[in-house]
């Protein structure tokens, strides 16, 4: 995250990221003319008009409400010609040169520290094999989707466990220390996979939503191990003091819900499940 300024007042001596910087005036020049208040303006296709924009902002202290005035911006624009290999080809077209602002106001601060832990959860998941639990949420045969999920559960808990051999799956399943629910709706599901397997029990559709609720609920289980330490509190407020914690979790959770969305497409029980998990690792 580029580092900005942060604003002192010179009234108090209090540092602080103002909230906004609040337009006062513009003056802008063209052909000659000076032209007062907002109809120049810098958008997508350019600067217009074409010559110069100043900027007057103003902001306030939050502890002792001192009006600070700044200039904001200051852009200028020349017409430059470039020609092709035929004379009669040239294009006209304005070079801009933009005089930064040294100070940030919140929104932008907010959006430099986001993208901050963004990059840190990412970074973190890397080592989390989350391919083969999302190539799962494909299936839409609950059967199949119960006899991939438990072979790559044994998988992941002989990778997790030491002296594992020869030890039945649900001992296995104990050994990962989870909540005792999803240990047991795991240990329950297990017993059903292996009757289903063995021809003498058919999957009810309540089955099929306590394979579909199990699934995401330890996939979202690996998760935690790997997101809840980087979302810590205390953490947040030693590292970055000048931002609201309610800010920072309402923006967190709204990355991590697209993200979890994006791999547990499978309906409203996942959806719900998601919600629910966000609730308990991220507080309001």
């Amino acid at each position: 995250m580029n580092k900005k300024e942060k604003l002192k007042c010179p009234l108090c001596s209090t540092k602080f990221i103002p909230r906004t910087f609040y337009p006062e005036e513009a003056t802008f020049s063209s052909n000659g003319k000076l032209l007062s208040g907002f109809n120049g303006y810098i958008s997508s296709s350019g600067v217009k008009p074409a010559e110069v924009i100043l900027s007057s902002w103003i902001t306030y202290c939050p502890n002792c409400n001192y009006i600070m005035k700044f200039v904001k911006e200051i852009v200028k624009k020349e017409k430059i010609q470039s020609q092709t290999f035929t004379k009669k080809d040239i294009n006209q077209k304005y070079n801009s040169y933009y005089f930064g602002f040294p100070f940030e106001d919140y929104s932008q601060y907010l959006t430099g520290v986001i993208h901050e832990i963004r990059k840190e959860i990412e970074a973190s998941l890397k080592g989390l094999d989350l391919k083969i639990w999302k190539n799962m949420y494909e299936i839409n045969d609950t059967f199949k989707l119960l006899v991939r999920f438990y072979a790559n559960l044994e998988n992941y808990c002989n990778s997790q466990l030491e002296n594992k051999e020869d030890k039945p799956l649900a001992t296995k399943i104990k050994m990962l220390n989870l909540n005792p629910e999803l240990q047991n709706a795991l240990i329950e599901l297990n017993d059903l996979r292996n009757k289903t397997i063995q021809g003498i029990y058919e999957l009810s559709s309540e089955d099929k939503e306590k394979v579909n609720n199990s699934v995401v609920n330890f996939t979202l289980s690996l998760l935690e191990k790997h997101i809840k330490p980087l979302i810590d509190e205390k953490k947040f407020k030693e590292k970055y003091s000048y931002v609201d914690i309610k800010d920072l979790n309402f923006e967190i959770k709204i990355f991590l819900n697209t993200f979890l969305n994006s791999i547990f497409n499978h309906g409203k029980s996942a959806n719900q499940e998601i919600t629910s998990f966000l609730e308990q690792i991220i507080t309001n």
